[in-house]
């Protein structure tokens, strides 16, 4: 488990460490992401808060998902190197 900062809500610590785990390549375009399951499991936490950190990155466009397959990183934006 990891220690989070008690300055922000943990959700939004979980979807910035998925986000970084993304700009790192540890997650390639495509690739499937953890389940909420696997994120209560790695970092101690509870299914609402994973599912908020999902919902967020959701809403953002960093992940996609496919009911009954799982969640995966978005393909990158080439908008905005235009």
């Amino acid at each position: 488990m990891i220690e989070f900062r008690e300055d922000q809500p943990r959700w939004q610590q979980v979807a910035q460490m998925i986000r970084e785990r993304i700009a790192a390549g540890t997650y390639r375009p495509a690739s499937r992401v953890p389940s909420e399951n696997d994120l209560m499991q790695e970092f101690g936490i509870a299914r609402m808060t994973a599912h908020k950190a999902m919902k967020a990155l959701r809403a953002e466009g960093s992940i996609y998902t496919v009911r009954g397959m799982g969640s995966f990183v978005s393909p990158p934006d080439d908008t905005k190197n235009s």
